[in-house]
């Protein structure tokens, strides 16, 4: 299937080179396939970032409420006490209803 119009040498040449592309390839793709899943790990590690954020930013809103709710009924009266634990009651529902529907979401 050779040419005489092409020199065997040139014949020569575009074999070796076809035959060194072909052996590169599973490592050329080896290293593509080893670059995808280093991204799509930093993209999990950026959203796991992310997430543990916004937790952090919700915890801090809720000791802030915490405090407030202490520091305005910091009499020791019954009904101060009685008001405190329907605010308390009244947050942990609304904490509930945040965790039902974050749960929802991921479902």
């Amino acid at each position: 299937m050779t040419d005489s119009s092409l020199p065997s040498d040139v014949v020569e040449a575009i074999a070796i080179s076809n035959a060194k592309s072909i052996g590169e390839q599973p490592a050329i793709l080896a290293n593509l396939a080893l670059s995808q899943q280093i991204f799509n790990q930093n993209m999990q590690q950026q959203i796991a970032l992310s997430q543990q954020s916004a937790m952090n930013q919700v915890q801090m809103a809720a000791a802030a409420k915490c405090v407030s709710i202490l520091e305005n009924n910091s009499g020791s009266s019954t009904d101060q006490i009685e008001k405190m634990q329907k605010q308390i009651a009244e947050m942990m529902k609304q904490f509930q209803k945040m965790a039902d529907s974050s749960s929802q979401e991921e479902s």
